[in-house]
């Protein structure tokens, strides 16, 4: 049997053109089967931990530590590859926290100098381009927020009154700034626009800020306990009290929402709280005794447990401790 050149070069570009578009198909689905399993993350971490009114609780989970002996004591926020950042606000001399790094830590819990040259910082944040932003310069009549871009550029996007404490960011890398002295939170546009967002006498003391899943700014007072619920027109209401938790002025440290559920530490009483979306109130983790000690969620112990924060890719909370020797502490959802 004989076949004419013909007849193969003929072939040719059939074959070709179809290995081209199962090429394109094969690559199409990858990258679709990483969406989804992207999208199944995060909302297998919410059906996980949510029933019907967004309460939250598992008691078979368990406190483990990552790091101890550890200078980052405040605000902690986390990147989609699972890395750490924890503030080192330091104590408090004169006008302002004495620490001056921002720590990035490895899922492996391997430790480095991120930022250093900083003043105090307090809250802060990553956006998915890397860019870091931190409030730090705090001297208890103004206070800076600083972007910090992957390649070290660093540019003031405001200087605004008061103490501004906690930051968060919305899907357009909008940056919102809770405040400990005055009754407000800012907007700083991602063109550099500063707005008050929304003013109640109730946000004086904010510190710990969120996105609930609804849309609503979540902001935790750490003067009086108080979790405020701040909705897309910008009006305030009381979402619950935790009671009995202030001790010498330190109630909330910060916060973390996972869908609509909020997790707030208790600084003072070494506990971690969690508050549905209706506003009940319950102890989520620790026996109040002050020391880092790993276990099931009620019987570890917390060391003044401060910033907070949820990583729905790797199913985890992540908690900086105010007090003691220092640790990052980790409460895996399997």
């Amino acid at each position: 049997m004989s076949i004419s050149k013909r007849s193969i070069f003929d072939n040719c570009p059939t074959t070709l053109g179809q290995n081209l578009k199962i090429t394109k198909m094969k690559t199409s689905i990858k990258n679709i089967t990483k969406k989804l399993i992207k999208i199944f993350a995060v909302s297998g971490l919410l059906i996980a931990l949510s029933s019907c009114d967004g309460d939250v609780f598992d008691p078979e989970l368990e406190v483990e530590t990552l790091i101890t002996e550890f200078e980052g004591n405040d605000a902690v926020t986390v990147d989609r590859r699972g890395n750490i950042y924890v503030s080192e606000f330091g104590q408090f001399v004169n006008t302002g926290g004495n620490g001056t790094r921002i720590f990035k830590v490895t899922p492996d819990g391997d430790v480095s100098e991120f930022i250093t040259d900083l003043s105090g910082p307090l809250g802060n944040a990553i956006d998915p381009q890397g860019n870091f932003y931190v409030a730090h310069a705090n001297n208890t009549v103004t206070g800076e927020v600083l972007k910090i871009a992957p390649d070290g550029t660093r540019t003031v996007l405001a200087t605004i009154d008061g103490w501004p404490a906690g930051l968060a960011l919305d899907h357009e890398n909008n940056v919102y700034v809770s405040n400990f002295l005055t009754p407000t939170v800012h907007k700083i546009s991602a063109d550099g626009d500063i707005t008050v967002y929304a003013t109640d006498s109730r946000l004086a003391g904010g510190v710990g800020i969120d996105f609930d899943r609804r849309g609503n700014l979540i902001v935790g007072n750490y003067s009086t306990a108080d979790i405020l619920s701040i909705n897309p027109d910008g009006d305030v209401s009381l979402l619950a009290n935790i009671p009995n938790i202030v001790i010498n002025g330190f109630g909330i440290g910060y916060i973390t929402v996972i869908g609509n559920t909020v997790f707030a530490t208790g600084i003072g009483v070494n506990k971690i709280f969690k508050v549905s979306s209706n506003g009940e109130v319950k102890e989520f983790a620790g026996t109040g005794e002050s020391a880092v000690i790993d276990g099931p969620l009620d019987e570890a112990s917390f060391s003044h447990p401060n910033g907070i924060t949820s990583d729905p890719y790797n199913k985890a909370l992540y908690i900086s401790e105010f007090g003691g020797v220092g640790a990052v502490r980790k409460i895996k959802f399997y």
